[in-house]
């Protein structure tokens, strides 16, 4: 009877071979869930660290909304901030930093008092 291990050790390696593959694929945006307990439209801006505002969109009173960062802005040595412009008074509020990898969710609460609003990264499995 004829040995086939060495047929079955490659078809092995063949398989943990795809497992690894370092090909990452299309790159995706992260998503961005918002929930706003304030009574005033808020702004909401993404960051860089503390330059490059990119406006995102704006989250009405009382509701929830959501956006994305793009996957080419996701990279950013000193984190992502989000600049938060509360319409009705016209106040700016930091929250941050972040770092999200690929796969991640970004949940941030804006809350009545838009300066305790903050940010936290759902991170997935890498």
């Amino acid at each position: 009877m004829p040995c086939r291990l060495p047929g079955l050790v490659a078809l092995a390696l063949a398989g943990y071979g795809c497992a690894f593959s370092t090909d990452d694929g299309p790159q995706h945006p992260t998503p961005v869930w918002i929930r706003s307990h304030n009574r005033s439209a808020v702004d909401v801006y993404l960051l860089c660290g503390t330059s490059d505002a990119q406006w995102l969109g704006a989250v009405s009173d009382h509701s929830s909304d959501a956006f994305e960062i793009p996957a080419s802005q996701r990279e950013c040595a000193p984190g992502l901030h989000f600049f938060l412009v509360v319409r009705e008074v016209e106040k700016g509020y930091w929250v941050g930093p972040l770092r999200p990898q690929r796969g991640d969710v970004v949940h941030l609460v804006i809350e009545k008092y838009a300066a305790l609003s903050n940010a936290y990264v759902r991170y997935a499995w890498h």
